[in-house]
């Protein structure tokens, strides 16, 4: 039941109130049942209370088995979002950009590191170009992630260009002593890519 729901976008309240509807229901049964049967009142409490700990067990259970459904597929909503939010896209044969938007932490960079990396092995880039134009601001801790991915792209063949760096990006890359000149950057993507696309020809 809580699974149809979480499929069909359906609210718990309903689950709940059919619920409540057959307790109603069977606990009229019971009562009349209970009123030709001639019940003493400790039978009757006893029948009742048994029957309420039936429907208590029911509501509990549809309710953690519809939060956990739920919980899962909004996690799998926000990982495909996050995935789709750190796209590689391919350029030419050997160049790639990876164009990132908004905030970066730490869980983005690490889809960042496993797409960079997958992708630029799997296309055999030989460029990748980091756009950073459309992020206001990292921390440290997801700059130092994230010249570990051009690190570890380095490793695989793949020369990285950083393109958009604003002023408290570079001044994070400072503190955290990020040997600059070892990274090539640019101001805007255009002058990046025209950098990778005239070595490329030329070689």
């Amino acid at each position: 039941m809580a699974s149809l729901l979480v499929d069909h976008g359906l609210s718990l309240n309903l689950a709940l109130e059919e619920i409540i509807y057959y307790r109603d229901v069977i606990g009229e049964i019971i009562k009349k049942e209970a009123k030709n049967g001639l019940f003493s009142l400790d039978a009757f409490y006893e029948v009742i209370s048994h029957f309420n700990t039936i429907v208590d067990d029911a509501i509990q259970s549809v309710s953690k088995s519809y939060v956990k459904d739920y919980t899962e597929r909004i996690n799998y909503t926000q990982y495909a979002i996050a995935e789709l939010s750190v796209p590689v896209v391919r350029m030419t044969e050997e160049i790639g950009i990876l164009p990132l938007v908004g905030d970066l932490d730490t869980k983005r960079v690490q889809l960042l590191i496993e797409n960079a990396l997958d992708k630029g092995s799997q296309y055999k880039l030989k460029w990748l170009i980091i756009d950073l134009s459309a992020v206001p601001i990292i921390d440290t801790m997801v700059a130092d992630q994230l010249f570990k991915v051009i690190s570890a792209l380095s490793l695989l063949g793949i020369d990285v260009l950083i393109s958009g760096i604003r002023p408290e990006i570079a001044q994070t890359m400072v503190s955290l002593e990020i040997k600059v000149e070892e990274i090539k950057s640019f101001a805007n993507l255009h002058h990046a890519v025209q950098y990778a696309y005239s070595f490329t020809t030329h070689l």
